[in-house]
């Protein structure tokens, strides 16, 4: 969680820069002297995560249960998220059950602070109940910090985000702000690294990030679109993106990355790199002069740069920051692993990141002299976009990347389980998991993509996402690894009950429209070849200004042709939401007399409900 008490930049930005540049040389010399704690090491963790009402839609009262939650919570960008950042623990061999209880007492505590209200946490690296609304301004929960970043990275960007994903569907959007994200939530595990060692370790970490992810992946949807495995990845890098297109000649960075580069030289590097590479976002105030704390014999705070590292998003990120005794020390953050589907599968990626990050080989402590950086970076891609589906570049060969995990990885990751003191029960446990999921091809995005296909096909993309929601939220409580999940029958679809659905859940939104201003021909033609019955006619714009239907051009007949869709359209219509309840959709179609009642938002067409979707789910209209 970034600090809350910020600044705009132009308060005090030059006294600022002063402060990040000789912080960042006091924390070379710091290295340079070995001024870290020693002999410790210790893991931590932030759970980020959804909080959703009884329909499984995000709900935006989240943010104001953090003044009745432990000290643990926080809230983030979007009102219906919320963080718990969990204490570090000694890194030994109760390290992992200490932060699984930790975590599971924590979420109990949110179970109970929500089921009043009807809202619960669901662990999920994007919520399938996400719609564009949800990521309108409104959402955004209230506090400086956000709006300042709001306003900040909107300026730099010059316009809109625009997000552009293409995978088994495409999505083509565009925002006015940084809230898609909120879109994404993070299972964040720290593990502090020895500053000594930092380079190497760092570059493993990177090399091993494309097999993790892959293995980890639990967001293949977004606003009912199936793109990447790891939707995340594609979306945040996009989500504060500020570079502008007007520059693309220029080779310039994205403050969320995966990295251009090992890294050849200390730690303090990537620090400095921040530094020179990225502009300042936030300022606020520096209480202390690093150089004279540390020529006093204490650790400073080093509170600008540790304030400017946090608005930088890499995927693997280093930290510094100091013990409850003062001492400090230097982590690493693994940043791309998503949230849930379960605290078991969570804790198994954690054992499984910690153990190969203590189990590295000796022939990995060279990568930067024997592997191209190319190879790291195009695996991590490759894992985002179909993640245990794909192949990576290993050690030289492209090879599967479910046998890299299998053959290699998991063998490392026992062995540093077993180095830092984690019984041979609990690692086998744990790592099992990670086994199991792999081997067989079932982890929560392949899960979620199956499902969401299967669905999508019978009910539409809204009934899909809303039983996709459901389905976690209960093997979430269950706490059934998500490679024993059940696929979800057909039969059972809950969001198809009486009363439980919505508008959205059940809306067609792969429509075929046309121009006021096209022949009639064109829009028979269309009702024709493509087996419709209603046609939404949209202006240059985009908005909705009519419908034809099939009775309607019967009732026509011959007309001359040079007749449009604009002379003949209906433009009197009876529209509807997304959240009207489908009890107020049937009495519509039926008080009205009507085939069709088109979905809108903001003048726009976004779905069509017609009779025949309630004949065919129901048996009636109703």
């Amino acid at each position: 969680m970034g600090e809350m008490k910020v600044q705009h930049v132009g308060q005090n930005r030059s006294a600022y820069i002063q402060a990040l540049i000789r912080e960042a040389e006091v924390l070379e010399t710091m290295i340079r002297e070995d001024r870290f704690e020693q002999g410790v090491e210790r893991i931590g963790a932030e759970q980020e995560l959804f909080m959703v009402d009884r329909s499984y839609k995000p709900d935006a009262r989240a943010y104001t249960m953090v003044g009745s939650l432990p000290e643990a919570f926080t809230y983030e960008i979007g009102r219906f998220n919320l963080e718990a950042n969990l204490p570090p623990a000694l890194l030994n061999g109760s390290a992992f059950q200490q932060t699984e209880t930790t975590l599971r007492g924590l979420l109990q505590q949110l179970e109970a602070a929500g089921e009043p209200g009807g809202m619960s946490p669901l662990l999920t690296g994007i919520l399938p109940t996400l719609v564009p609304a949800h990521l309108s301004l409104q959402y955004m929960t209230p506090a400086g910090r956000f709006e300042m970043l709001n306003e900040r990275l909107t300026d730099l960007r010059g316009g809109a985000f625009e997000i552009h994903i293409s995978g088994a569907d495409e999505l083509a959007v565009a925002l006015p702000s940084v809230m898609y994200e909120a879109a994404n939530t993070s299972w964040q595990m720290h593990l502090q690294i020895d500053p000594r060692s930092f380079s190497e370790a760092y570059n493993w970490a990177q090399y091993i990030s494309g097999p993790v992810l892959a293995a980890t992946a639990n967001s293949p949807l977004l606003f009912g679109r199936e793109l990447w495995h790891e939707t995340r990845i594609a979306l945040f890098q996009q989500s504060v993106d500020t570079r502008r297109s007007s520059n693309e000649l220029r080779e310039r960075h994205n403050r969320v990355h995966f990295g251009r580069g090992w890294l050849t030289g200390g730690p303090a590097g990537l620090f400095k790199d921040q530094i020179t590479r990225f502009p300042l976002l936030l300022t606020g105030q520096v209480t202390e002069e690093a150089a004279a704390v540390l020529s006093g014999g204490k650790a400073p705070k080093l509170e600008a740069l540790r304030l400017h590292n946090g608005t930088i998003y890499s995927w693997n990120r280093p930290c510094y920051g100091l013990n409850e005794a003062g001492e400090a020390h230097l982590r690493l953050e693994n940043r791309y692993v998503p949230s849930g589907p379960t605290v078991a599968d969570e804790m198994a990626n954690f054992a499984f990141w910690v153990g190969l990050m203590k189990g590295m080989p000796p022939r990995y402590a060279s990568l930067a002299e024997e592997t191209p950086f190319d190879d790291a970076r195009a695996n991590f891609y490759e894992a985002a976009r179909s993640s245990l589906l794909c192949s990576q570049r290993w050690n030289g060969k492209q090879r599967p990347v479910k046998s890299i995990i299998l053959e290699e990885l998991l063998p490392i990751a026992a062995d540093g389980l077993r180095k830092v003191g984690v019984g041979e029960e609990e690692a086998h446990r744990r790592l099992q998991i990670v086994e199991r999921r792999v081997a067989g091809e079932a982890n929560g995005a392949c899960w979620a993509a199956r499902n969401f296909r299967a669905l999508k096909s019978q009910f539409g993309p809204g009934v899909a996402a809303r039983e996709l929601a459901a389905a976690m939220r209960y093997g979430q409580a269950a706490d059934v690894p998500v490679h024993n999940w059940e696929d979800i029958p057909a039969h059972k679809v809950y969001a198809l009950r009486p009363g439980a659905a919505t508008a959205g859940h059940l809306m067609k939104t792969d429509l075929y429209t046309i121009a006021p201003g096209e022949p009639l021909s064109m829009a028979r033609a269309i009702m024709k070849w493509k087996k419709v019955r209603h046609l939404p006619v949209e202006d240059e714009n985009g908005q909705l200004v009519g419908l034809l239907s099939r009775n309607l051009m019967q009732d026509w007949g011959a007309v001359p042709e040079d007749t449009t869709a604009g002379d003949v359209m209906v433009s009197q219509l009876i529209t509807i939401k997304p959240d009207t309840p489908l009890s107020e959709c049937a009495r519509l179609l039926k008080t009205h007399h009507i085939g069709s009642l088109p979905v809108v938002e903001q003048g726009q067409i976004i779905g069509l409900l017609t009779d025949t979707d309630f004949r065919e789910l129901f048996g009636s209209e109703g």
